[in-house]
């Protein structure tokens, strides 16, 4: 079933905007994508390659890429379906020159094949985790990817170099990642319509306008000019003289990944859909095991491991479309980009304050879209728990590097990245924290018709409390209850009896009483029904109630009726 689009969408997933923006969007998204190339060059500066090692593992990377966001955007069927762009991230960097150091290009080919591979594994069984998933831990990630890219964008933005003790702010760094992001903002807030498509593009034009006025494009000039007009990607094969425990460490880092994977297409999901309730788990792990495809792609085309740009989701958010066209053709401008290394050096040397603008734009959607998502959902201590520990121990470790100091190996991997350390947690404390949940409770309706609206209530958003369940579907299941019973309140003969089942998939509730069989009609009775037949009251309550949850159906027990109302949990 197709998702309902949100107002603030112009083009959804199966959407297809006109072609002169589907051109200029996918070249957006290709040109952000570009920008995290800067993570490869780190790889190739650190492992000590050479220019042509260089240039292989970019464009590699880049081509591989695009084929992977090809796969994804066109597939929902093996894929996500989603228009999600696969780079290169930051999280194996170092795992990236330890494998260039000790095996050369063979060594990251080896490293990009291990990881694809166990991702693929992981997508297999990930639907079967879902309960470890649920609303709150999700939330969480998402909104560590905005606290996570936020020091990339706002040091960028102020001219400093990350990692030192005290920040010297560059007033011209300054002005030109505030016009960028102010620009941004501007252009996705006021304008309407078609020109909505452009915000990016125009607030990255206003920062390189700001930053040619400034004198600061002489970097973006020379490497264009020392950058070579054609060549083509690489193919590179895998060099397996790496130590077990560089390739042990790796495999852990590869799994822990996959969380924040999970966090983009998550993101992007709840973006598309107005009813968006909870992660679709087999989505998900359609779209992992593709990523884990593309990374053995990569692997053979000289490229490295990949993971997602949340980046592209900002861009996705500002400008209303999350068309997959628009993704197929992102993908396509990354495989033609990736042959002429001008191209990819135009970009990839883009000032530094105008990739902080862009950044810091995107960082402070997902904080909002992350907490929005982790409060969407009946709270209780147990799940206040699930939140605030994680989030809190994330912006611990961002805000003071000398916690993770005296780690090392794979715990000052995780240490020094607050989304990792905050996904771990959230995921590992739900799993505690559904220790001694029941899901299953069970009253007698009383008697008294005044309480009964009372006790139906309490008892549901008790339920609710302790299940986290959602609002909305709290509110419907008490609404529906309530009128059943309001209906077969004069029909029966005895108690009747409120049997409820949650299992993180459907909340179900069984109503048992002695009488009649309730009448559930497709259509409303008619003004005339009302008035003169005898159960027009009895049939309107049953075409309300099925209105209002997913499914009813009928049956009996041991001699009485029975009435199964599910609702989505």
């Amino acid at each position: 079933m197709t998702p309902r689009k949100p107002r603030n969408l112009l083009f959804g997933r199966n959407e297809q905007p006109p072609f002169a923006p589907i051109v200029l969007l996918a070249l957006q998204h290709a040109a952000l994508s570009v920008l995290f190339l800067v993570y490869a060059a780190l790889i190739a500066k650190g492992a000590g390659f050479n220019e042509a090692q260089r240039q292989a593992l970019l464009a590699g990377t880049l081509v591989s890429g695009g084929i992977g966001a090809i796969l994804q955007a066109a597939s929902a069927r093996f894929a996500s379906g989603l228009l999600v762009m696969p780079i290169i991230t930051p999280v194996w960097v170092a795992f990236g020159i330890q494998a260039g150091t000790a095996a050369g290009p063979g060594g990251i080919a080896t490293l990009a094949l291990l990881g694809g591979v166990a991702q693929i594994a992981l997508g297999r069984i990930l639907p079967r985790l879902r309960a470890f998933f649920p609303a709150e831990v999700c939330g969480v990630v998402v909104l560590m990817l905005g606290v996570s890219i936020l020091p990339y964008g706002f040091l960028r933005l102020l001219g400093a170099a990350p990692g030192g003790n005290e920040i010297t702010v560059d007033t011209d760094a300054l002005t030109i990642g505030l016009v960028t992001m102010g620009s941004i903002i501007a252009a996705s807030v006021w304008l309407k319509g078609t020109p909505r498509f452009f915000a990016l593009l125009l607030g990255g034009a206003a920062g390189l306008t700001m930053s040619a006025f400034l004198g600061q494009l002489d970097g973006l000039a020379a490497a264009i000019g020392t950058a070579a007009l054609l060549a083509p990607p690489q193919p590179v094969l895998p060099s397996f003289d790496l130590g077990w425990p560089l390739l042990g460490g790796f495999l852990i880092l590869a799994i822990v990944s996959a969380v924040d994977d999970m966090g983009v297409f998550i993101s992007m999901d709840r973006m598309d859909n107005a009813d968006w309730m909870r992660p679709d788990m087999s989505q998900t792990a359609r779209g992992i095991s593709a990523s884990g495809a593309t990374s053995v792609l990569s692997c053979f085309l000289g490229g490295g491991f990949l993971g997602f740009s949340s980046t592209n989701i900002g861009l996705a958010f500002a400008t209303g479309v999350t068309s997959r066209i628009v993704g197929i053709g992102a993908g396509l401008a990354l495989i033609v980009a990736s042959f002429f290394p001008k191209l990819i050096a135009a970009v990839s040397a883009l000032p530094e304050p105008v990739v902080g603008g862009i950044l810091g734009y995107a960082a402070s959607f997902f904080i909002v879209a992350g907490a929005e998502l982790a409060l969407s959902r009946m709270l209780s201590p147990r799940r206040m728990i699930v939140i605030g520990v994680p989030v809190a121990a994330g912006i611990v470790v961002q805000a003071t590097p000398a916690v993770a100091a005296g780690a090392s190996g794979l715990a000052s991997i995780i240490l020094h990245s607050p989304l990792m350390l905050a996904a771990l947690l959230a995921i590992g404390l739900n799993a505690v924290m559904r220790i001694g949940i029941g899901q299953s409770g069970r009253i007698e309706i009383t008697e008294t018709p005044a309480a009964r609206h009372d006790q139906i209530n309490e008892a549901i958003a008790d339920w609710g409390e302790t299940w986290g369940l959602p609002r909305t579907t709290v509110s419907r299941a008490s609404d529906a209850v309530n009128q059943l019973v309001e209906a077969i309140g004069g029909l029966r003969a005895g108690p009747i009896s409120l049997e409820v089942l949650h299992d993180d998939v459907n909340l179900d509730f069984r109503l048992i009483y002695a009488g009649p069989r309730i009448p559930f009609p497709d259509q409303a009775p008619a003004p005339e029904e009302l008035l003169h037949s005898a159960d027009g009251e009895t049939r309107m309550a049953g075409w309300l109630v099925r209105r209002l949850a997913n499914q009813v159906s009928q049956f009996e027990r041991n001699g009485k009726q029975g009435v199964l109302l599910r609702f989505d949990a």
